[in-house]
């Protein structure tokens, strides 16, 4: 099993917003976790090229720009087997449950549903999945969370125009980012793309020896999980921050005494079962490349 973690600095504008891209080679299948950019999709595709792959999957944690517009580019040219993401449209009748509005209706609510997700409309005819019913992606990747009740229950609240569009101090898209369990080794990696803390604790964090610091290692939750696993020091985490000059990202964050790799920092961060490597020529032990 082989990751990279994509970084801004591989990129053309390396101070645009570019956000995420997880490459994940688990030796029979590519499997892309987001893909924020065009840069990232050519990347992906000399990857593919280099390594002997003709199709990627794709697994999108939610519907933001910065996770999302890289696949189109990889869809043209013809690259992609399926896409699994969160099909919120298959659920109307369960979120009209939950919404309990009877000014709404199973119409009104599904055109509602594609105008506020419209990224996912257009991947439509392009093998999308439900990763609430897909979640074996390949072998060692799986789909294990925020759970259906948790999404479906934060849509409802954002599909309601009277309950606004915030929850657990996340936007509801934000907040309800699919997340990858990756075995990497005799390790467990956890990434959460913008997920709130909230819906990061609807897992079992005890299992997962690396952890993506969610929201492109946004302090208010980074330092929660910090908290959260303060028994565990020899937990490591991955910062994804390529946020260029928007708002977020770790810049606010401190995170002396941690184990912590930010692409900001460090560019491109590959992990394989063994060892860490930085921009692919820096190889090492953990221990080697952390200043502990």
């Amino acid at each position: 099993m082989n990751i990279i973690v994509l970084s801004s600095q591989q990129c053309e504008d390396k101070n645009a917003n570019n956000g995420d891209c997880f490459i994940i080679d688990n030796g029979q299948e590519l499997i892309l976790y987001d893909c924020g950019c065009e840069d990232y999709a050519n990347y992906a595709m000399e990857y593919m090229k280099e390594n002997g792959y003709e199709k990627v999957k794709i697994v999108l944690s939610h519907n933001d720009d910065d996770h999302f517009k890289g696949i189109p580019v990889l869809i043209e040219k013809g690259k992609v087997s399926e896409v699994t993401t969160v099909l919120l449209l298959k659920y109307v009748d369960e979120l009209l449950d939950k919404i309990d509005d009877k000014r709404k209706n199973r119409e009104s609510l599904k055109k509602q549903i594609t105008d506020m997700y419209d990224n996912i409309k257009e991947l439509s005819g392009n093998n999308l999945q439900d990763a609430f019913i897909h979640t074996d992606i390949s072998s060692g990747v799986e789909i294990s969370g925020p759970g259906k009740d948790y999404i479906l229950d934060a849509a409802a609240k954002g599909l309601d125009t009277t309950e606004g569009d915030i929850i657990d101090g996340e936007t509801i898209t934000n907040a309800t980012s699919i997340h990858l369990k990756i075995k990497l080794g005799n390790k467990y990696l956890l990434l959460t793309g913008d997920s709130s803390f909230e819906s990061i604790m609807k897992e079992n964090l005890d299992g997962f020896e690396v952890i993506q610091l969610a929201h492109h290692g946004k302090k208010e939750i980074a330092e929660k999980v910090f908290k959260e696993l303060e028994y565990v020091p020899e937990e490591t985490y991955i910062i994804s921050d390529n946020t260029g000059n928007s708002k977020g990202g770790s810049d606010k964050l401190d995170t002396t005494g941690y184990r912590v790799l930010n692409t900001k920092d460090n560019g491109m961060i590959c992990l394989d079962e063994n060892a860490l490597i930085i921009n692919r020529t820096n190889k090492g032990t953990l221990n080697d490349l952390f200043d502990l």
